[in-house]
């Protein structure tokens, strides 16, 4: 065992924070291990923790989860963001009880096939439940390790290679997990603490000074959306998304997203519905994943009742019971006085 990995061990065994997922190092759950993960991508710990407790309740085994409605998990999910990773629970779930007796897969070939799983995920699972000598590098220990060595890359292959070594061959769970927690703690994007890290004496960026700005900082896109409200008395009408990489399966206003800011006189060309449409005042913002949002809002109202395939009234408890992002939430909310 190296200098670095017996430091990094010795301080997460004193430091290290307490999860719901994480349990003690003889009965670690693979279950556990893969909800979390699951739950992990895109979104901070601090985020999925309510999130995670209420599923493990409600579905406490991968069988338990396989018997689940889509629209009972998306209802679950609300708030949490990136619908399809609850679509991709699912369907996994049902796979792992048909073809694996129940039993989250112990090897990569098998867990690469599974819904939701990619390289990082699959090799997460493997490191932190079963404890195989392998490591989940996202950008948290691609960062690490890029300082460690002051690599001028960010190329997971380098740093698989760098890393590696630095393994230890029956404790990569307490490795990888304390590498997770000394990039959300200390070894930071801006705010690094370099002088309670416990890696400094064999980390070159904090020995030599030297600042590598291995990661550019992209100017983010902008984007429109445009939300069609149809009142009806105290009802507003909702669609089902159509099935798509996000928030696949859940209730939204008919909308319109573009990339460049149209003419209002366009946008009344695209609406979903022959009516007579009004502009209204003032614009919602709000900050995707990897874009920002503005939201403009058009209505209309009708005097008559009428159905359309997938879509439906919707008055403000209905709405409460169906699942909806929260990005829609908030469009419903600003839309209240229209």
């Amino acid at each position: 065992m190296t200098n670095l990995t017996h430091n990094l061990l010795s301080w997460y065994r004193k430091n290290r924070r307490e999860l719901p997922w994480r349990t003690k190092k003889e009965s670690i759950c693979p279950y556990y291990v893969w909800i979390s993960e699951i739950m992990l991508q895109q979104t901070n710990a601090k985020s999925v923790i309510d999130y995670y407790k209420k599923f493990i309740k409600k579905w406490p085994t991968v069988y338990s989860l396989s018997k689940a409605k889509l629209k009972t998990i998306l209802f679950f999910w609300q708030g949490l963001g990136y619908y399809n990773r609850a679509n991709n629970l699912l369907r996994s779930s049902k796979i792992i009880c048909n073809e694996f007796n129940g039993k989250i897969p112990n090897t990569y070939e098998s867990l690469i096939k599974l819904p939701g799983i990619g390289e990082y995920t699959a090799n997460a699972i493997l490191a932190i439940a079963y404890n195989k000598k392998t490591i989940g590098i996202d950008v948290n220990i691609n960062r690490i390790v890029s300082r460690i060595y002051n690599l001028n890359t960010t190329n997971n292959r380098e740093i698989n290679k760098k890393i590696f070594n630095l393994i230890p061959n029956n404790n990569s769970s307490d490795f990888m997990q304390a590498l997770m927690d000394i990039g959300a703690t200390i070894c930071k994007k801006k705010n690094v603490n370099c002088n309670i890290c416990p890696l400094k004496k064999n980390c070159l960026f904090y020995i030599e000074k030297k600042r590598i700005n291995f990661e550019s900082i992209k100017k983010r896109k902008k984007k429109f959306l445009f939300v069609f409200l149809l009142k009806y008395k105290n009802k507003v009408l909702l669609k089902k998304r159509k099935k798509t990489k996000l928030l696949n399966g859940l209730m939204e206003v008919p909308n319109y997203l573009l990339n460049n800011k149209p003419s209002l006189k366009k946008v009344k060309k695209i609406a979903p519905f022959d009516f007579d449409w009004n502009i209204a005042p003032g614009k919602l913002n709000s900050r995707i994943s990897n874009f920002d949002l503005e939201v403009r809002f058009l209505y209309a109202k009708v005097n008559k009742n009428f159905f359309l395939n997938n879509k439906t009234w919707f008055d403000e408890k209905d709405i409460k019971k169906v699942p909806i992002s929260s990005l829609m939430k908030n469009i419903l909310i600003h839309s209240k006085p229209f």
